[in-house]
């Protein structure tokens, strides 16, 4: 194994370490004789418009173990950092038979049009760690047409160091989803990782985003999806950043809607070789868009399961 493998095993167990140490369970792969396998999860951002009890029983249901939330209201309000108790919340997805939560949204999430992000963000990481939750996504966000990328990159390094040293603090890790400007491109990854030397910066590779180069953004208090350059190729960029994955959205797409995982444009397959060569060990978060009425919803993540199932 050589050292960027060692350094993702690393990362991914340690991550998950975090989450079931709080949650006081066993480990992600039960006995200590037995090899890690990835956590097989969904995110409540699939039934968005539901309450998150049901939402969480909905993917319980389908037989999901682990799962993810967001406090990215009004889109997915599940959980709001400024009003609810990270104790009960534990509380309630212990009751319903999970074994953790791998990941949180974070409130302002977009770092560099968000005047907000830094103390969003680092109120999302001190909720998280109450929480029992190891990692807390974020994007880079889209630039303002009238910023250069360099002082974009500049406003996004000083205020990632402002971020990261209370997720040092909360040894909760912030990922970078792309969504945005930089990050839907390894280049542009790699850049955002060089702006600082944490080890609890690191990514949330998403591999639908990358593929069509498009994410969810706010304009005007309404949300649109946003294109950002050219399609990149998703096993390929993740081959080039797989040292710093720390959590992962799996999803599938078709044109810009969601599908189950295996069914539409998105080498999914590719995406776990990929995670499975490099000895990744962490979160394998479903994602949709949550557009869908209930009962498809429950079958696509149902049918995503049973996929995910036999490929992770």
């Amino acid at each position: 194994m050589n050292d960027r493998d060692t350094r993702v095993t690393r990362r991914t167990v340690l991550g998950g370490a975090l989450g079931f140490a709080a949650w006081g369970g066993m480990s992600a792969w039960g006995a200590a004789d037995k090899k890690p396998g990835m956590q097989i999860g969904c995110g409540t951002v699939c039934f968005r418009k539901l309450p998150l009890k049901e939402a969480l029983e909905r993917i319980r249901r389908a037989g999901y173990e682990y799962v993810e939330t967001q406090a990215t209201g009004p889109w997915c309000p599940h959980v709001d950092v400024e009003k609810d108790d990270p104790q009960k919340f534990r509380a309630l997805v212990g009751s319903l038979g999970f074994k953790g939560v791998t990941g949180l949204w974070s409130s302002h999430g977009a770092i560099i049009p968000d005047a907000k992000s830094v103390e969003g963000i680092t109120a999302t990481l001190r909720w998280a760690k109450e929480a029992g939750i190891p990692v807390v996504h974020a994007g880079d966000g889209k630039k303002p047409d009238a910023m250069t990328e360099d002082d974009a990159l500049k406003v996004l390094g000083e205020r990632l160091a402002a971020i990261l040293e209370v997720a040092e603090k909360c040894q909760v890790y912030l990922a970078i989803e792309p969504h945005g400007t930089f990050s839907l491109t390894a280049d542009g990854l790699k850049k955002i990782m060089a702006l600082s030397p944490s080890k609890w910066l690191g990514i949330n590779y998403d591999t639908a985003n990358v593929h069509r180069a498009t994410y969810v953004e706010t304009a005007n208090g309404a949300y649109k999806w946003a294109l950002f350059g050219k399609r990149q190729d998703e096993v390929a960029t993740l081959k080039a950043v797989a040292d710093r994955v720390v959590h992962v959205h799996v999803k599938d797409v078709r044109g810009s809607a969601c599908v189950a995982l295996g069914e539409g444009e998105v080498n999914v397959r590719g995406c776990v070789d990929v995670l499975k060569t490099r000895g990744y060990t962490g979160a394998l978060s479903l994602e949709t868009e949550g557009d869908f009425e209930a009962e498809v919803g429950q079958k696509l993540i149902e049918t995503s399961y049973r996929y995910l199932s036999r490929e992770a």
